[in-house]
């Protein structure tokens, strides 16, 4: 079992209070430790009742991510596979749906955000349950940047949770994509973000207010 650091679980019961008042859904116990197989998406889905049902569909986890896992594109150039991901950011919005090029990394690569890391499947399942791609949008801040060891983008994103009452956040930040020399496959997907998750959290709260018609 993957041990959980102070700090994960800080992130995750801060993420529990504020939630709390957006689903209202309001338990006095306290809520039960996510599974350290699905990390921050687990905990999130399992948050609306019914909800974490969705990342037992495995059809989901095959339905995306750039089809079979067997067809590879090695040692791309740079520049094409740049194109590629700015592809999958832009059209495909892959950040809020993990519809993304799959034959331009490794099966075992790793993806890592500000909570915990996911495998690839994991992270293909896990992203395309939580989210709910229509009211979800994510915006390319600048140009994606590619060189024999990385891909760099900066992204901005409303991100919509598939859990009552459906509230949308705000994260902001940059990607980090690290290449394999030998394949220049990606092997390591990396977020930073500009804000905590606790912070994330709280944008559901300050979202503008539509103007009237």
């Amino acid at each position: 079992r993957k041990h959980r650091s102070p700090t994960h679980l800080v992130h995750v019961h801060s993420m529990w209070h504020i939630l709390l008042p957006v689903l209202a859904y309001a338990p006095r116990a306290a809520p039960q430790q996510p599974s350290s197989h699905h990390g921050r998406r687990q905990f999130l889905l399992s948050a609306g009742a019914g909800v974490a049902s969705l990342l037992q569909r495995p059809a989901w986890a095959s339905s995306v991510g750039g089809g079979n896992a067997g067809d590879k594109l090695l040692n791309l150039p740079a520049d094409r596979l740049a194109d590629i991901v700015r592809a999958d950011l832009v059209e495909r919005q892959f950040l809020a749906t993990a519809d993304f090029t799959r034959a331009v990394y490794d099966e075992g690569a790793l993806f890592t955000d500000e909570i915990d890391t996911y495998t690839l499947p994991k992270f293909i399942k896990g992203t395309s349950a939580l989210f709910v791609k229509d009211k979800s949008e994510v915006r390319l801040v600048g140009e994606v940047k590619a060189d024999d060891r990385e891909v760099v983008f900066y992204f901005d994103e409303d991100l919509c949770f598939n859990i009552p009452l459906q509230p949308v956040v705000t994260v902001t930040g940059r990607c980090v994509l690290s290449r394999d020399p030998s394949s220049g496959l990606i092997v390591k997907y990396r977020e930073y973000w500009d804000k905590s998750p606790t912070e994330v959290l709280k944008t559901a709260f300050n979202r503008p207010r539509k103007a009237a018609a």
